[in-house]
């Protein structure tokens, strides 16, 4: 992988939080912010898939909805008469 160095301007305050969290997950500062824009840059493209997933399963779920509501009125239908309970 070619690399490029670039420089970026950031407020004293976000290189702090950069430095603290790349310094938690044991990473260099260079090699932290590569991780989270590479993260960021992908996060649209999974957001995309995710949605598409929900879809397709909203779709399975209200046709296993409709398949178990005519199932249970045919069992319904071969099942033996209940007797009546009397109320107390």
């Amino acid at each position: 992988m070619a690399v490029a160095k670039v420089a970026l301007s950031l407020s004293a305050s976000l290189l702090a939080r950069i430095d603290r969290r790349a310094k938690k997950s044991r990473l260099s500062r260079s090699a932290f912010v590569r991780e989270v824009m590479e993260r960021t840059l992908l996060q649209p493209h999974e957001d995309e898939i995710l949605r598409k997933a929900r879809h397709i399963y909203a779709e399975v779920g209200d046709e296993d909805r409709v398949l178990s509501e005519a199932f249970l009125t045919l069992a319904a239908e071969t099942l033996p008469p209940q007797p009546k309970r009397r109320r107390r």
